[in-house]
């Protein structure tokens, strides 16, 4: 169950780091009173922030897998 988890929690984190630099193809206004360096790195920030949630999901997600896996060898 745990190394179930700890696969997927390193996908989650490798699907959820490649976009935390890349910027988006239409340009986006800057929100006033920014420049475009801070607007990139508060984006940054905030995929960061979220590459986070989405390891702990596929994390969760890999432990429920695992146990079911379980579960069923145990039912065989």
């Amino acid at each position: 169950m745990a190394v179930c988890a700890v696969v997927a929690g390193f996908i989650g984190w490798r699907r959820a780091t490649k976009p935390i630099y890349r910027r988006t193809y239409a340009d986006v206004d800057v929100p006033e009173g920014m420049t475009r360096r801070e607007y990139d790195r508060t984006i940054r920030r905030q995929r960061k922030r979220w590459r986070l949630f989405i390891t702990f999901v596929y994390a969760i997600a890999g432990a429920v897998g695992g146990l079911m896996f379980l579960f069923f060898l145990a039912r065989r």
